[in-house]
């Protein structure tokens, strides 16, 4: 019974650290992607709360980026902390054996894994997917912002937007409008105008002007005015209408996968590849950090074992992500990537049992 309290106290902490860690880089990672991101209001016509929301549900694809690599972090932190405190040492007096200890961090391990499978695989996709809905499916937000004096704007698709002069309170002078649709190109020239906010909707309101329409069958129509109210709403924004392979759900790409006319299919094989096959890196990991329980510091500098340790193991993250990559342009070197995590485990269970045969022998 001592053994395991005394188990399940070295992945509480463990735990503690992950967490901590992760969300500190994570939300540095994070506000400093959302203040890039602030062209989405600025350029691309988003509300506010359009923004907020968009921000808030790309968190998740963040934690699990860097989720790997924090893992391997905070498990060297932990080692390193109950190592330096000598709290290993109550373990092996109690009269748990390394190797015992070592196979239950290992199977505590895999249950680790394939929660961040099951994460990557639906709970992060989901939120990519509604992040991606909200650019689509929102409405702009106000225009006025975007339209730059004595300068073409281009706030929405289809639409450029000539402006002379512009004062605080969104009134216009010298505009012209080009309008460019696949039935008709429409050319609009008004003397002044001013936006509006109305019912949730964006409208233009021109004074003294003239509509100009070009027909696909060349005719041209010149129309006067004297005061007419263009509705912007009718025009999309200019965010890409398409969802991303990381915003798609699993079952999507699992069946999309099977289609072997895909053209893309190679990069929906590295997206799947991204967010099964990547976790399986972590138990190697494990076995990596496990070295600095069994590796002798009288004869070896703990700080530079360490580093060695540190140093592989950021090898080994660096080279899943490389053979990722090859992976997503071509299908035939996924191979590769499936046999990594293998190969790194057998590596550093080789490396572990030697260290514990020589600490055995010189015992």
């Amino acid at each position: 019974m001592r053994k395991n309290k005394l188990g399940y106290y070295f992945a509480q902490e463990f735990l503690k650290n992950y967490l901590s860690i992760l969300l500190a880089f994570g939300l540095i990672i994070w506000i400093t992607q959302a203040v890039r991101l602030l062209d989405l209001i600025g350029e691309e016509g988003n509300s506010i709360t359009t923004y907020f929301l968009y921000i808030l549900s790309i968190l998740p694809k963040f934690f699990s980026r860097i989720s790997i690599i924090i893992f391997f972090i905070s498990f060297v932190v932990t080692i390193s902390k109950f190592e330096e405190h000598n709290e290993l040492r109550a373990l092996w007096f109690s009269g748990l054996e390394k190797k015992k200890f070592i196979n239950y961090l290992l199977k505590s391990t895999v249950i680790f894994v394939l929660i961040l499978i099951i994460i990557r695989c639906f709970i992060v996709p989901h939120f990519s997917n509604y992040s991606r809905y909200l650019l689509l499916n929102t409405g702009v937000g106000a225009i006025g912002p975007l339209l730059k004096q004595n300068n073409f704007n281009n706030p929405l698709k289809k639409i450029t937007i000539y402006v002379g002069k512009k004062n605080q309170i969104n009134e216009l002078e010298d505009i012209i409008l080009f309008e460019d649709d696949s039935n008709i190109k429409k050319t609009i020239v008004a003397k002044s105008g001013v936006v509006i906010n109305e019912n949730n909707k964006n409208l233009l309101v021109l004074v003294e002007g003239s509509i100009q329409e070009e027909r696909k069958d060349r005719k041209i129509s010149i129309l006067d005015f004297d005061k007419t109210t263009l509705d912007l709403s009718q025009y999309s924004k200019k965010t890409v209408d398409y969802y991303k392979f990381n915003e798609m759900f699993f079952l999507e790409l699992v069946k999309r996968s099977n289609n072997k006319n895909d053209v893309q299919l190679s990069n929906i094989v590295g997206e799947l590849n991204d967010r099964i096959v990547m976790p399986l890196f972590i138990p190697s990991l494990v076995l990596l950090a496990c070295l600095l329980i069994i590796t002798n510091k009288e004869i070896i500098n703990n700080n530079f074992i360490k580093l060695i340790i540190f140093s592989y193991g950021i090898l080994i993250i660096i080279i899943g992500e490389i053979l990722l990559d090859l992976s997503s342009k071509n299908i035939n070197l996924s191979l590769f990537l499936y046999v990594a995590p293998v190969l790194f485990l057998i590596i550093n269970w080789l490396l572990l049992n030697y260290f514990l045969n020589r600490e055995n022998i010189k015992s």
